[in-house]
């Protein structure tokens, strides 16, 4: 374990300590992309910006070192790019959401009017930089406050080290350079655990005061919506307000109805439609273009659908998206990449089910004991989700992207703290293998190399 002056150290100045190692992570993974020697196999960045005049020679407006950080614009990031330029022009670009382009959109329009030298490929490529990252520190914040909450250590003499090895697993997430380059990942894993941080406070607060609880439920549930609307997969938050509509509707069956039930069970049920508001406005734009509006006289296949859906079309379709769709035999090698994280996911999930007190703090008193037992039916919401995302990558997913959505998750993170604060010993390997996978990934990523 770390000697007393550290752990001093990190008692009194946690965020400060937390926040020069997520500088000295973005340096090292910054370095190796940008030493990366450029775009492998694959010509989709330079045709992206050269197609537009970002750069057509060394001497252009873009030199050598400058197009160095399009080394960032690889994979999924190319139509990340793309769609902040032009909005989703192309069918396939509807499998990915309209949060984060529409955030990177919106502030290339702003650098662009404040900085006239920033051309409009510029100002999109900085844009998402600067929001990636920023997104990835505020979740950082954001996770070790949960864990904070779900550990009481702010209520405890000597303060627990679960909240900052948590913040600081996070900062070191397998999800690597994608919680950099302009992904998904970082504004996803924002909203996401700040969803969850005001779930468990209104579960906690519903116990004192149902008004501040049913605000604090119906702000996880606008969290949760627009974490959806960057992600699809946050959809699966949706399994959070199904199983706190069933615990309160047994409540009120069981004990009787009253007030504050009642005012919970409606905020938890206007909290789930919130989530659903997420996946559902992607489809009504999309339909009202190509069913109603585009195509006239040539409507697309999947508008005549009892459910129209282009998100599960295009998965399907384009990128054969599907139950066991992915098991190949040349897929092998992708399985065994996404095992660590598959067990770690999966694992730590039946773990917090089982035993779901283990990360909450000790009781003190009667109301204490039943704010306990409602953080324990939190904390289990916090493990389902997770368990969900882990099953469906593995029999439906490109199985290789679980190492970089599972960033959105925070049940993992704080389990894998609590495991290390136990026995530093044990984990290790596991820390090991996250900062070597991650900074390898960085490399491969930056030439445009699998996985991704």
């Amino acid at each position: 374990m770390e000697s007393s002056r550290s752990s001093k150290a990190v008692r009194d100045h946690p965020l400060i300590l937390l926040f020069a190692i997520f500088l000295a992570w973005k340096l090292c993974l910054l370095l190796i992309t940008l030493a990366s020697p450029g775009g492998g196999y694959d010509t989709s960045t330079s045709l992206l910006f050269d197609q537009q005049g970002s750069h057509n020679s060394a001497s252009g407006e873009v030199g050598m070192l400058g197009r160095r950080w399009f080394n960032f614009v690889r994979w999924d990031a190319v139509y990340f790019t793309h769609m902040s330029q032009h909005g989703h022009v192309y069918e396939q670009e509807w499998a990915f959401g309209m949060g984060l382009s529409t955030a990177i959109s919106g502030i290339a329009r702003l650098l662009s009017k404040s900085f006239s030298f920033f051309s409009a490929q510029s100002s999109v490529l900085i844009a998402g930089l600067a929001l990636s990252h920023l997104a990835h520190w505020l979740s950082v914040i954001q996770l070790f406050a949960l864990a904070t909450t779900l550990t009481g250590s702010k209520k405890t003499t000597t303060p627990s080290l679960i909240p900052f090895y948590a913040a600081a697993f996070h900062i070191l997430s397998p999800a690597g350079v994608f919680l950099s380059a302009p992904y998904t990942e970082s504004l996803f894993a924002f909203f996401s655990i700040s969803g969850f941080l005001a779930f468990v406070r209104a579960v906690h607060h519903s116990a004192h005061g149902p008004f501040t609880g049913c605000i604090g439920m119906i702000g996880a549930g606008i969290a949760f919506g627009t974490a959806t609307f960057v992600r699809s997969n946050g959809i699966l938050a949706g399994i959070t307000f199904v199983l706190a509509a069933c615990a309160t509707a047994f409540a009120i069956l069981s004990q009787g109805p009253s007030l504050p039930r009642v005012s919970l069970l409606a905020s938890v049920l206007v909290g789930g439609l919130l989530v659903a508001v997420g996946m559902v406005t992607p489809q009504v734009v999309a339909y009202m273009e190509y069913c109603n509006g585009r195509y006239p006289g040539q409507r697309r296949p999947w508008c005549e659908a009892n459910i129209p859906s282009i998100f599960t079309w295009v998965q399907s379709h384009y990128w054969n998206v599907g139950p066991f769709r992915y098991w190949t035999l040349s897929n092998v090698p992708l399985f065994l990449l996404a095992a660590p994280t598959l067990w770690l996911l999966v694992y730590s999930a039946i773990d917090v089910l089982r035993n779901p007190g283990a990360l909450l703090a000790a009781p003190s008193g009667s109301s204490s004991q039943i704010a306990t037992a409602q953080q324990k039916s939190a904390v289990m919401s916090l493990a389902l989700p997770q368990l969900v995302l882990a099953v469906l990558a593995l029999t439906s997913y490109h199985v290789q992207i679980i190492t970089r959505i599972s960033s959105g998750y925070p049940l993992w993170y704080i389990w894998l703290a609590a495991r290390t604060q136990e026995n530093t010993t044990r984990t290790a390997p596991i820390i090991r293998w996250m900062v070597i996978y991650a900074l390898v990934q960085a490399g491969l990523y930056a030439s445009f190399l699998p996985p991704a």
